[in-house]
């Protein structure tokens, strides 16, 4: 019948969202996971390949202090940026801790805060601490061995590019907007349907109420999990 196809359609429509939704959950969960797992390999493994350095244990300490501070704003700067998306600034979202900061040059501050594209700046700012301190001798390990410290840091970043994905791409448009219009015509047309099969006033109600506050229960909360990164999403805690 005319009903069971309408209702039929509506389901997998909101259902098809919500499928969405979670994947986008899920993949959001494990790319912060994975950025974690990257920025600590990174420091742990440089700050082991210090231990045969040939330069003063100023420059060794000077070397790891400005590694973990520059980790640390990496890190706060990738999960600020996904956390946002498309929006400028997010008032109401996560405010994460750095390890430090202030203790950076004044120069090195500058930079960051001027810069258009913070996380590629600081990216880079890591990547040349470690070929200045392979010059100076605070690592003093074979190149192919620090080569391993370059990969993780540039996984680190391959992990954040694809992250962005969930953060700036939302759901098509045309498809929202399509989700709705069905949702719009379920609350009109299903009390209609429900008073010619429902017997009573209140039953046909409270079959149709429940019917439509499902669908769009539903969708509410595929909604909410559009960007998983954000604080209002209610999903994922970046700040930990």
């Amino acid at each position: 019948s005319l009903f069971t196809a309408f209702v039929s359609f509506a389901s997998l429509v909101v259902a098809f969202r919500t499928s969405n939704a979670l994947n986008r959950y899920t993949e959001a969960s494990r790319y912060m996971h994975r950025l974690s797992a990257h920025w600590f390999d990174v420091a742990g493994t440089l700050i082991a390949f210090c231990r045969p350095a040939t330069a003063t244990e100023e420059q060794v300490e000077m070397f790891q202090q400005v590694l973990v501070r520059l980790l640390s704003v990496l890190n706060g700067l990738c999960l600020e940026n996904l956390q946002n998306g498309n929006e400028e600034s997010s008032s109401g979202g996560f405010r994460f801790q750095l390890l430090g900061t202030q203790d950076l040059d004044a120069r090195t501050q500058k930079s960051i805060a001027r810069s258009n594209n913070k996380v590629e700046c600081v990216f880079q700012m890591l990547q040349c601490l470690i070929v200045d301190a392979q010059a100076s001798g605070v690592l003093c390990v074979a190149p192919p061995l620090l080569t391993r410290s370059y990969q993780q840091l540039g996984e680190g970043m391959v992990t954040y590019s694809e992250a962005k994905k969930l953060a700036f791409v939302p759901l098509p448009f045309a498809y929202t907007a399509v989700s709705y219009v069905i949702l719009v015509c379920a609350v009109f047309y299903l009390p209609l349907k429900m008073a010619i099969i429902a017997k009573g006033a209140f039953s046909s109600f409270i079959l149709s109420f429940v019917a439509a506050f499902l669908l769009w229960l539903m969708n509410g909360v595929s909604e909410a999990l559009d960007n998983p990164f954000k604080k209002d999403a209610r999903s994922l805690d970046t700040s930990s």
